[in-house]
């Protein structure tokens, strides 16, 4: 029996799954027991479509039969799955970023036949002392299962509002790359699913050697160990709504840096009143404008950290600070990594 089953939706990103069966396929390359990293892939139908126009043989779920010690893997939900034909959902295949993270499309995600059918088998195999781990949507399928309540979990960052909304037991950070809580295993974005497969291979393999096998798998794919979403998270707002206040502000905060303006300057500047310019980023964003100054200091800051050519007292001259200790702060506030580590590309010793 396949130690993971990797259960895989139409639309799951092509890379996410891909990036799980290479992972696991390069264990066995590094040394790993085949029959510790052994796996199967199981969807709806024989064949499951990814994104990109690429498809997957697979065993059909009514025919998987799944060990209590089996792995339970869903490399997200699928969010660009299309609609069966002649009924109503789904996304064209010009849809926008917002589209697909819309509320009214995450639920309909959430009520397709397959979705309701895969949070049903993460529920029967966690009750039968199994281990389930999904990423970035997959995390949704979870909170159908009832497995987030009470527990520790991450998601994609854009994911964190949503899950708060519907699955209110959980004890959400999305900020984490990977949470694990007692048999349920939650990781980040799609790209997250090769933190979350490096650390279940290690897990499989066990003790000295399972760590000696990631090591290797990870050298030979060029993958970096990451404990956090929050220096990636900071390059994004939620721009949902058509009022383009919040990058009319961050445009303003980039052009006057080093000398950041106030927020009742700001809002004179563009028009507007305090509590009007604060209204309107919440409602586009989610963020105060504080939090939006803080992501344009960091955004910049790490741009010219990455050119190296500038101490980090220079740079936080460059970002409105007066040393590098404020700016220490703001990356250990951000992204949860000092500036030197930021510096080069890199995460620090855990």
């Amino acid at each position: 029996m396949a130690h993971f089953i990797i259960l895989v939706a139409d639309g799951t990103l092509a890379g996410s799954v891909g990036a799980s069966l290479d992972i696991l396929a390069f264990a066995q390359r590094c040394g790993a027991p085949a029959e510790r990293v052994a796996w199967q892939v199981a969807s709806a139908r024989p064949q499951v479509a990814l994104s990109g126009g690429m498809a997957l043989a697979a065993t059909p779920v009514e025919h998987l039969k799944m060990a209590p010690d089996a792995v339970l893997v869903i490399p997200g939900i699928g969010l660009d799955a299309s609609a069966p034909h002649g009924t109503d959902g789904g996304l064209s295949g010009g849809a926008t970023i917002n589209e697909r993270y819309a509320e009214s499309h995450l639920l309909w995600r959430m009520q397709a036949s397959d979705a309701q059918a895969y949070a049903g088998l993460a529920a029967a195999h966690h009750a039968a002392g199994g281990v389930v781990a999904a990423s970035c949507s997959g995390v949704l399928l979870l909170g159908m299962a009832g497995l987030l309540d009470g527990r520790r979990a991450t998601t994609h960052w854009r994911l964190g509002d949503f899950v708060r909304r519907h699955f209110g037991k959980a004890l959400f950070d999305e900020n984490r790359m990977l949470v694990e809580d007692h048999r349920v295993i939650s990781a980040g974005a799609a790209m997250a699913q090769v933190d979350l497969m490096l650390h279940l291979v290690q897990q499989a393999v066990g003790g000295a050697a399972g760590e000696a096998v990631v090591q290797h798998v990870m050298r030979y794919l060029l993958v970096d160990s990451r404990s956090s979403q929050a220096r990636y998270r900071v390059w994004e707002h939620l721009h949902a709504s058509e009022d383009d206040t919040a990058m009319r502000f961050e445009a303003l905060i980039e052009a006057r840096l080093p000398h950041v303006p106030t927020i009742a300057d700001a809002a004179e500047t563009l028009g507007m009143t305090s509590r009007t310019l604060s209204r309107r980023i919440a409602a586009s964003t989610g963020a105060a404008p504080l939090q939006l100054v803080n992501t344009v200091r960091m955004r910049h800051a790490q741009r010219l950290l990455a050119q190296g050519d500038l101490s980090v007292d220079a740079v936080a001259r460059r970002v409105g600070y007066a040393n590098g200790t404020a700016l220490r702060k703001l990356t250990l506030k951000m992204a949860q990594q000092p500036p030197g580590v930021l510096r080069h590309g890199m995460e620090s010793p855990q």
